[in-house]
């Protein structure tokens, strides 16, 4: 499969609800927004126990076919995040097999697969 750079695109891959006729920044931050909605759910309902405060970015790496099917590839983290979540891939893995099918990125008027990276933060302090 052919990488496709997101920043070449015509348009960006978008969840139901965003305006494919707006400019490509919104494009991409309304995709961003409903994909940090989503997998802000992970931490939102799962029970973790913090033992040290962090604050740290983990980027999630996923692909989304030509057919708007999205598939998590892997997600880079510290060693403090893998340590204190040692769950976090099989938690992302399955909230991505949850999410909506989207509408795929094209590029002129073609659907093309895209490969995209979301920063999650995390920010938690100990209990």
């Amino acid at each position: 499969m052919a990488e496709i750079n997101m920043n070449d695109v015509d348009v960006y891959p978008l969840f139901q609800g965003c305006d494919e006729t707006s400019t490509k920044t919104a494009q991409k931050n309304c995709f961003e927004a409903h994909l940090a909605t989503y997998f802000s759910e992970i931490f939102n309902t799962s029970e973790v126990t913090v033992t040290e405060d962090i604050t740290d970015t983990i980027y999630v790496y996923f692909i989304i076919d030509n057919t708007g099917n999205i598939q998590f590839q892997k997600a880079a983290k510290s060693t403090q995040i893998n340590t204190m979540f040692p769950q976090l891939d099989s938690l992302l893995k399955a909230k991505t097999a949850t999410l909506p099918t989207v509408y795929p990125a094209q590029k002129t008027g073609i659907k093309v697969a895209s490969k995209c990276k979301l920063p999650i933060i995390i920010n938690t302090v100990k209990e």
